[in-house]
């Protein structure tokens, strides 16, 4: 495969040659034909896969990369995978470390949910310079190599309030439940959600919480204000709704809108509540970790790809509750079907500068 011819030379040319590389956007491919491709599909890659820390987000995503690598793996495009999940609390310098471990085993394609969006830059662009194939996943990094794959923050913002200023009439009492604050994606969130508060003056803040995208958190943080609080018509802002529901049950409170985590768990609540006020999910989607795998693998063909690949979320509504819950497992959180050939689109979509559809559920 000429990707990997490519990547042996690099090893040994001159430092002023692989600089040439990054500065060319680290792609590794070969030059594509007249079609835009290489010959055939590429076979027997060591794909690996980074992770800066574990929770049960993550552990849905790790999931659905082990399986599609499977079933590629049987195909023969895979020829060995991994997934090491870095030491500490989300620590980048422990991750750096473990990403130049993975560097020494010399994968083709090298994946990365990374625990600092600013702090692991030089490692990913070291491993570009290696020739290595490099997809950032799940946040917004700026290097000069390597193609990211996420969710847009700033769109998460706004599916997480405008569904429950909808659901109000646009007025009322809200408290804003902030998520990871310091972190890129909840200043997005946050910064999004701001404008479109600022667009509803009936709706008041009477409080924002930290309840950290979890719901124990955010069920410990709503009980420490609740007492003091007007009556509250929602809470909007980063999950947690099903500790938001349990703190105000504690204060003998009608349950107020709320954003449910997708995991199954928590939709299970939701249904067995019988809450209808308006309340609903939207998250992140694990499942951009299959689309990463098809850009890669579009990568490897020589195909144009954009810097940025930008999908849809995950949204429930009452409507697919029930699918939800039949589908899920109590700690799986609901994931857009992402293959390959929805990936192609996406990648087509974004090209073409046109919006990028979420796959149909199967």
């Amino acid at each position: 495969m000429k990707f990997k011819i490519n990547r042996r030379l690099i090893g040994g040319i001159a430092a002023a040659s692989a600089a040439a590389l990054l500065l060319a956007g680290c792609s590794g491919a070969a030059t594509p034909s007249e079609d835009g491709k290489t010959d055939g599909d590429p076979k027997g890659l060591k794909v690996a896969l980074s992770n800066g820390f574990v929770n049960g987000w993550r552990l849905t995503l790790i999931d659905k990369f082990e399986k599609e690598a499977e079933k590629l793996k049987g195909e023969g495009i895979v020829s060995e995978y991994s997934v090491v999940n870095a030491p500490g609390e989300n620590s980048a310098t422990e991750q750096a470390s473990q990403i130049r471990s993975l560097m020494l085993q010399n994968p083709d394609v090298l994946m990365v949910i990374p625990a600092s969006s600013t702090a692991l830059v030089p490692v990913v662009e070291e491993a570009c310079t290696a020739g290595i194939n490099v997809v950032i996943l799940d946040a917004d990094m700026d290097t000069s190599c390597g193609t990211v794959v996420r969710n847009d923050y700033g769109q998460w913002g706004a599916d997480s309030l405008e569904p429950a200023l909808e659901a109000i009439g646009g007025k009322g009492n809200v408290i804003v439940n902030r998520g990871v604050i310091g972190s890129q994606p909840e200043e997005e969130f946050n910064a999004r959600q701001q404008e479109i508060l600022a667009e509803y003056p009936d709706v008041k803040v009477a409080a924002e919480v930290n309840g950290f995208c979890d719901a124990a958190t955010a069920q410990k943080e709503i009980v420490a204000v609740l007492g003091s609080m007007p009556d509250i018509a929602a809470v909007p802002g980063c999950i947690g709704g099903m500790g938001v529901v349990q703190a105000f049950e504690s204060a003998n409170r009608e349950a107020p809108v709320v954003v449910f985590d997708t995991d199954g768990k928590s939709l299970s609540f939701w249904k067995d509540k019988g809450i209808d006020n308006g309340s609903f999910a939207a998250l992140t989607d694990p499942g951009q970790v299959i689309a990463a795998l098809y850009v890669s693998l579009a990568k490897e063909r020589g195909e144009e790809v954009p810097d940025q690949v930008v999908l849809p979320l995950v949204q429930v509504t009452k409507d697919s509750l029930d699918y939800w819950v039949e589908t899920l497992g109590a700690d799986e959180y609901a994931a857009n079907q992402w293959d390959e050939s929805s990936t192609e689109a996406a990648i087509k979509a974004l090209l073409a500068g046109e919006d990028v559809q979420a796959p149909a559920q199967k």
